[in-house]
């Protein structure tokens, strides 16, 4: 209680803080393989395995697009939801799942996938067999795309590099329940294609809709220039640039 005192609206963001951070991070960059998979680095009890020869690099998870996936310890969650991921597609299979948590084919599944084989971005939420989903931009063919998904009531939507892309007014939360199949690279429908490409991180928030500052706050870090070459200054035919990663 504060006596006398208005909090302002900067007070209050600072008060929720503490409980606007993520609850799951699957980190894919560095040395992982189904002997040494990813652990939740926030929650630490939930680790996401890279099976069927699928193998980590500096840049992710690396998915061949025919057998390659990880999967996901079970846990009980729904409701609220909001999920950031860094991707690249290198092809664009049959609705090829970035992540399908599920309980099998029509069985309350939350999905993130490219919608048929175009590039399109489509997030969806079922509960039972019924589907509520919401598709618009895109996944940028061999090059990262960042994106945020989220879900608060009956809204649903969809960030694509830091900018809002789509909304959805008559969606629906995913439902509280326990999914047997916590899926990356994978969908539930033995018909779809497999994810092919790289998958850098998964992370996810629990009863917590992602506003745009936060958004563009998660973004920031990929927002920046990979290289700079300046000629201010002394240089020769015979002198190497800088650039940023200071190899070129």
């Amino acid at each position: 209680m504060w006596h006398d005192v208005e909090l302002q609206q900067s007070d209050v963001t600072d008060l929720y803080a503490p409980h606007n951070s993520a609850h799951h991070f699957w980190d894919f960059r560095g040395a992982c393989s189904e002997d040494l998979p990813a652990t939740d680095s926030i929650a630490g009890d939930l680790v996401a395995t890279p099976l069927h020869g699928s193998t980590c690099g500096d840049d992710g998870v690396n998915l061949d697009g025919n057998s390659n996936y990880a999967d996901i310890d079970d846990w009980e969650w729904g409701g609220p939801v909001s999920i950031e991921v860094y991707v690249k597609y290198n092809s664009f299979n049959g609705y090829s799942r970035v992540f399908d948590f599920s309980n099998g084919v029509d069985s309350d599944n939350v999905l993130l996938s490219n919608f048929g084989t175009s590039s399109a971005i489509l997030w969806s939420a079922r509960q039972g067999n019924t589907q509520k989903l919401l598709s618009t931009s895109n996944f940028d063919s061999s090059t990262w795309t960042h994106v945020v998904v989220t879900v608060l009531d009956t809204t649903m939507k969809i960030y694509k590099n830091g900018v809002l892309a789509g909304t959805k007014t008559d969606g629906w939360e995913p439902k509280v329940l326990t999914r047997s199949q916590h899926w990356l690279g994978r969908s539930a429908w033995p018909s779809d294609g497999y994810f092919e490409g790289t998958i850098a991180y998964v992370k996810m928030w629990h009863g917590v809709e992602l506003q745009q500052s936060d958004v563009t706050d998660l973004y920031a870090p990929h927002n920046t220039a990979h290289h700079f070459w300046d000629f201010r200054g002394a240089c020769t035919e015979g002198e190497a640039f800088k650039s940023l990663e200071s190899k070129l």
